[in-house]
């Protein structure tokens, strides 16, 4: 019992003693000693130093400024004699040191700077050597600590390390105490690292530690993430071509490569200086994407599909996004019955309400539409492309772009924004690879805007047919009396709202049918083309309507931009 109580004294003033015998200052020093007592757990302070009180033993700690840390523990050879054997009652015992009065704080000191943390840090450092003779003699006043003799030696002097702030002392007291007076603090050292060698302390193991004030805002070591071992060169995810072909030419979003394949996209060439690779999005049935460029395919294209599918891509519009270009890279799908798509449809849904977008079918590889989605509240748009009958084939490729610069005018489903160009029905071609049973018609109950970006400069378009030749005329826009004869016989141009009712393109403000394209302007002989000339102000719209009636085969316009004259 009594082997029990002296270790379990020696392993807490061990724990005090590494905790508050530091360094204060270049030149001060804390002391402290013990003592058996038989009172309760109290704290007393008097001047220079603090009395705890605990069960069983008494420990006093004294702050003495101006002692040397070196002479605590060396001792003249003449002196040196053998540790006297510890009473039971009395394991450890270190006389107090008369206090010295404390030096007056300098003008760059706080005085009330609290003291500074002198945490504890074991080392695997070697043990030093007992002092050898011819050691400094302890100051005044240190008789008493011969009992320590056998314990603590003096290792050999260490350059100071560089300095660092002082940090809060830390307390073993409850907050409700009263804390002990902060010690001046001292700016000449903010580190100090002096081996203590306490031989034979616990179980006669040597014991090193090292006193060490921290700097307050040291910071912690982190280690490097994944990330950080690497230099991620950033760059704008633009749009980028790859050619594919002598023929073909895709678009992608330059993005790194690693990025491109964890998105889902095709790596092709470099770009970026080299950086980065297009990425090239295709998507199929089924598939879910918001990429700025995709490539919407049918089943194993460019192979023809010969059974029934439904088939839906759905796009989630970016933010900030207006509209949505689609264009058609490849489209064929069983041509319209009577103007109506019935075998095979695609439909564009989740548009603005106020915009309408005819259902589409037949042949229209080179066509492209907008859809306007600003003012819709769904956020997704839907692709579908239903196959209801198993015989012929069908395949498409659509490029779809969700526009952030370059828009075109409000509700118009074609804008074109070259100074030249050709402008076409719905279905006009006849000339395909993968359908097999073709006939060039528009659709019914058409009613949607062509519109044109009017060039600098430029004060009228000019428009003419092309005379493709072949059984069905070249332009043909259809108009019935109710009695189902043809308003405007064959081979002859319709102009007017009395001659085209219900079916007609508008140029200039005047409605266009028949079988020839001639508004009377340039020639009065209407069973010639001629060239139609729009020399409106403001935007260039171009309408174009029908019923649900009747059809023909559409036009095919070539236009061109005329600069003032």
């Amino acid at each position: 019992m009594l082997s029990s109580m002296r270790g379990n004294a020696l392993i807490s003033v061990l724990v005090l003693t590494l905790y508050y015998v530091g360094v204060v200052g270049g030149n001060d020093f804390v002391t402290m000693g013990m003592r058996r007592s038989r009172r309760g757990p109290t704290i007393t302070e008097r001047p220079g130093g603090m009395v705890m009180e605990g069960v069983g033993f008494q420990y006093t700690m004294r702050y003495q400024p101006g002692f040397h840390l070196h002479k605590l523990f060396a001792l003249p050879q003449e002196d040196e004699s053998p540790a006297p054997e510890p009473a039971p009652e009395m394991p450890m015992a270190t006389p107090e040191p008369p206090p010295a009065p404390p030096p007056e704080p300098t003008p760059e000191e706080d005085p009330d700077e609290p003291e500074p943390t002198i945490p504890m840090r074991t080392t695997s450092a070697p043990v030093d050597p007992l002092p050898e003779e011819g050691s400094p003699s302890p100051s005044p006043g240190m008789d008493g600590m011969d009992g320590m003799d056998g314990m603590m030696t003096s290792p050999e002097a260490t350059p100071p390390p560089p300095e660092m702030k002082p940090t809060k002392r830390p307390t073993l007291r409850p907050p409700a105490r009263p804390s002990m007076p902060p010690a001046p603090s001292s700016t000449k050292s903010s580190i100090m690292q002096p081996q203590q060698t306490l031989k034979n302390l616990l179980f006669g193991s040597p014991i090193e530690a090292n006193l060490i004030l921290k700097q307050p805002s040291a910071p912690k070591s982190r280690g490097k993430g994944f990330l950080s071992l690497f230099e991620v060169i950033k760059f704008p995810n633009t749009k980028c071509s790859v050619s594919m072909g002598d023929i073909r030419t895709m678009e992608g979003v330059c993005y790194h490569e690693f990025e491109c394949k964890s998105l889902g996209g095709i790596p092709t060439e470099s770009c970026a200086e080299g950086v980065g690779v297009c990425c090239v999005f295709v998507n199929g049935c089924g598939d879910v994407t918001g990429q700025q460029i995709v490539y919407f395919e049918s089943p194993n294209y460019p192979n023809a599909v010969r059974e029934m599918m439904i088939c839906v891509l759905i796009l989630n519009v970016r933010k900030g996004v207006q509209q949505l270009r689609l264009d058609f890279q490849m489209f064929e799908l069983s041509r319209p019955t009577n103007g109506d798509c019935v075998d095979d449809q695609f439909i564009v849904s989740g548009h603005n309400a106020n915009f309408q977008i005819p259902i589409l079918c037949g042949i229209n590889t080179g066509q492209h539409i907008y859809i306007h989605v600003g003012d819709s509240n769904e956020g997704k748009v839907y692709l579908s492309v239903f196959v209801k009958v198993s015989s012929g084939g069908r395949s498409f490729n659509i490029k779809v772009t969700q526009v952030e610069d370059d828009l075109a005018p409000n509700n118009c489903l074609q804008y074109f924004t070259e100074t030249e160009g050709i402008i076409k029905s719905f279905n006009y071609d006849i000339d395909g690879s993968i359908v097999d049973n073709r006939e060039a018609t528009y659709f019914n109950n058409l009613n949607y805007a062509i519109c044109m970006s009017r060039m600098k400069n430029v004060c009228s378009v000019s428009y003419n047919t092309e005379q493709l030749g072949g059984d069905q005329p070249d332009f043909q826009i259809v108009n019935k009396d109710e009695a189902e004869n043809d308003i405007i016989s064959d081979g002859q141009a319709g102009a007017g709202i009395f001659n085209c009712p219900d079916d007609f393109i508008a140029i200039n403000s005047v409605p266009l049918c028949g079988e020839r394209f001639n508004d009377g302007r340039e020639t009065e002989d209407f069973t010639m083309h001629a060239t139609v000339r729009d020399t409106a102000a403001g935007p260039i719209i171009l309408p174009f309507r029908t019923d649900a009636e009747y059809v023909g085969r559409g036009f095919r316009l070539l236009y061109r931009q005329e600069l003032c004259v």
